[in-house]
């Protein structure tokens, strides 16, 4: 009677899409995106054109990959230390961050159960205000990664973000200061295998600091 049971609850969860999470997230994180400049530096249809509308993240053991499908094709790469890679395809330089630097000092900060339904998942958010701005982070507990991967990726608040909701994935990210907001909102998660060699790097060009004005 018990294996009858056990069989019937595995049918129900593969039925209705529910992941069965034995272990971390891995896979592909579709987002819409959208980022409007604040400093005047780009109009509304020129950062569309050169960021674009979506926002494409592989995830695998501590590692990711970010890709924007705009003009500049601009991708980041964290391959689990302190460092961000960023390519775009008018540069023949790969170009890093320190992401151990957290340039905003965190005010305050708050957590909203059941804030918003996001592709079917009612989701938490954690709100973050900093001298900066503010920081919207929606998220859900059945999509996380191992949170000890990115205890020194303190870009964007990760790190923080992070350790607030155990290691859970954005479904919804929205960044809003003087300079700039961006918005990331999940059309699509699906978990899957990822080969190694997504997270690889280009080689034959020189590795160089990634300039302060350049977008992102």
């Amino acid at each position: 009677m018990k294996a009858s049971y056990s069989l019937i609850v595995l049918f129900l969860y593969l039925f209705m899409g529910t992941p069965l999470h034995a272990q971390y997230f891995e896979g592909v994180i579709t987002y819409g995106y959208k980022y409007k400049d604040k400093t005047g530096f780009l109009k509304p249809k020129e950062a569309k054109n050169l960021l674009g509308s979506q926002q494409t993240l592989y995830v695998k053991n501590g590692k990711y990959k970010s890709r924007l499908n705009g003009m500049s094709e601009i991708t980041h790469t964290y391959l689990g230390n302190d460092t961000i890679y960023t390519t775009e395809a008018n540069i023949r330089a790969v170009m890093w961050i320190d992401a151990n630097k957290q340039q905003a000092v965190i005010r305050s900060h708050r957590l909203v159960r059941k804030a918003a339904r996001i592709n079917r998942l009612k989701c938490d958010m954690l709100e973050i205000k900093t001298n900066e701005g503010t920081v919207q982070y929606y998220f859900h507990p059945d999509y996380k990664v191992d949170k000890k991967h990115y205890a020194n990726h303190n870009y964007q608040l990760w790190a923080f973000c992070m350790e607030q909701t155990d290691g859970a994935l954005p479904l919804k990210f929205v960044l809003d200061n003087k300079k700039e907001s961006i918005e990331l909102l999940c059309k699509s998660i699906r978990e899957e295998s990822i080969e190694e060699h997504t997270f690889e790097l280009p080689t034959g060009i020189s590795f160089i600091p990634k300039p302060a004005r350049r977008l992102r």
